[in-house]
């Protein structure tokens, strides 16, 4: 009895250690991965790779860390999958303009859900291409100048809240004030609706809108489902948003928002006026929406919409999607899921680049009063009383570099992304078909071969004469290429309009609650972690 015990436990203890040993060398089953194309970076842990690091170091500056260690061009692994960092400026050229057929795609590190697969933002392919295309009308110059009156009605209701901080000689958190103004231009501009954010600072919309890129509760999970990304497929089937954080919460309001409206259109032009103005008073009691009647994103959306399409069988569906982009925008409009999906990134994405923006470039001139009022006289000169507009604000010259420069400090996308079809050999680097690639903005954008004393706000670097000396690729808030932010022009546009509308009337200084340096957040957006406490006083 004690004898076949004896025999028992090492047997145990053999099968026990061969488990633990599988299991540790399949967590670690990719990592000669670019050890195999002489490339060196940060030495990765089972499982984790280098997540962890990540962690320790955060988004705003590990990358920074690792490019002084490795160099320019080195690899890591979320997860055990790899991924190429490059910040040779000639390579990113190549990836995401000269050889952009081969790097279309953006990688993701896990399988997302159904509605931001769908969204311009993460499409693929000739899918991609298509609703690009679809969507490019919506910021073009015509465009952009039809919405200005929306983005004025926006202005007066911050020029209101405003007055009140002027009023209570308080402090104002810069970027709870913009906020709430980004949220109500995204959606009259977007969607012909007022949803009165800048009155409600509390209002879901805002708050689900600050959460939505935030690490929470459930940071481990998408950590988990890094390493194995079947955990993401089984995540949708328990719980939606369980890995999306309140990305969810778009999603159903944007499923309200989409079928709500599309109805009241469809009525107001099919059924009587009484009909009409019933469901307009319902929407705008029981859905808290105010309709406009301008046409907006939502409007070229419905335009491009397919009646019906829902309808067509998997195989059409599927023939559609191989077909050249040409043909299949003859055959289909947008369908319902690819609308909605729109809805979600617009409100997400539109959200946080321009309010984390604006107030941080309002955060940089506090602390340069000479900036500030250098920036006022231009507006005096070239404005005068006159309101701002998409042309006058062309003329804001220094306007345009300060926030340029903003946006060097502060991108508010911290990785570009981007996924290899086929092996190339780009300036003697070797990039294997299916590898990762990650552009760190924030990495290009504090390297002092290309900017003198990157952490000081220097809006000179910016302007006509030294622009021309920038190393190209060496500056990219927006990204670059076919895939660059779709939305670029809009957000400048309405950065120039907010910031003229407050310098011309006020003076903005910092206060003993200001802190210097501005705090980042822990996540893949990078945005102000703490209040940007700054006061404001009458000109």
């Amino acid at each position: 009895m004690d004898f076949y015990g004896v025999l028992y436990v090492p047997n145990f203890l053999l099968v026990t250690l061969f488990f633990l040993l599988s299991l540790y060398l399949y967590g670690r089953r990719n990592f000669g991965y670019f050890a195999a194309y002489g490339i060196k970076g940060p030495k990765p842990i089972a499982f984790l790779g280098n997540l962890k690091e990540i962690k320790d170091w955060e988004y705003a500056y590990v990358f920074l860390k690792w490019q002084k260690e490795y160099g320019d061009n080195y690899g890591i692994y979320l997860g055990s999958d790899p991924h190429l960092v490059v910040g040779d400026p000639e390579i990113i050229e190549k990836i995401l303009i000269k050889h952009f057929s081969n790097f279309i795609n953006r990688r993701l590190p896990y399988p997302l859900d159904e509605y931001t697969n769908n969204t311009v933002s993460f499409a693929r392919d000739d899918h991609w291409k298509y609703l690009r295309t679809i969507l490019s009308p919506s910021y073009s110059a015509k465009k952009l100048r039809e919405i200005v009156p929306m983005i004025e009605d926006t202005l007066k209701i911050l020029e209101m809240h405003l007055k009140k901080i002027e009023d209570s000689k308080e402090p104002a958190d810069f970027h709870a004030l913009f906020s709430g103004f980004t949220m109500d231009v995204i959606a009259t501009t977007g969607f012909g609706i007022k949803v009165d954010s800048q009155e409600n600072p509390e209002s879901p919309l805002v708050k689900n809108a600050k959460e939505a890129f935030v690490s929470n509760v459930f940071a481990s999970l998408q950590v988990v489902a890094t390493i194995f990304p079947t955990v993401a497929i089984i995540a949708k089937w328990f719980k939606k948003g369980v890995l999306f954080g309140n990305i969810t919460y778009f999603v159903e309001y944007s499923l309200e928002l989409y079928y709500s409206i599309s109805l009241s259109l469809s009525l107001s032009l099919s059924l009587s006026i009484y009909l009409s103005i019933y469901l307009s008073i319902y929407l705008k009691y029981f859905c808290h929406l105010k309709l406009q009647t301008h046409k907006d994103l939502l409007q070229l959306l419905l335009d491009s919409q397919l009646e019906g399409h829902e309808k067509l069988d998997k195989k059409t569906e599927h023939e559609l999607k191989l077909e050249n982009i040409t043909d299949w925008r003859t055959k289909r409009g947008l369908t319902d899921l690819e609308i909605i999906s729109q809805f979600v990134i617009l409100f997400v994405a539109g959200f946080d680049s321009i309010s984390a923006t604006l107030s941080s470039f309002f955060h940089s001139i506090a602390y340069n009063p000479e900036i500030q009022e250098r920036l006022y006289k231009e507006i005096q000169e070239n404005l005068g009383e006159e309101s701002p507009n998409y042309d006058n604000v062309q003329k804001l010259t220094y306007l345009r570099m300060c926030m340029e420069e903003t946006l060097r400090m502060y991108p508010v996308g911290t990785l570009l992304t981007r996924e290899t079809k086929e092996d190339c050999i780009i300036k003697g680097l070797k990039i294997p078909s299916g590898s990762g690639i990650l552009i760190s903005t924030r990495s290009l954008h504090y390297d002092e071969r290309y900017w003198s004393e990157p952490e000081k706000f220097n809006p000179e670097r910016f302007s006509e004469e030294n622009k021309a000396k920038q190393i190209p690729f060496t500056y990219l808030p927006f990204g670059d290429g076919p895939r660059i932010c779709p939305g670029k022009r809009l957000a400048e546009l309405e950065f120039k309009m907010a910031a003229v509308q407050l310098l011309r009337k006020y003076r903005v200084f910092v206060c003993n609650k200001s802190e210097e340096k501005i705090e980042l957040s822990q996540s893949m957006v990078m945005k102000p972690e703490k209040p940007i406490w700054l006061k404001i006083e009458r000109r």
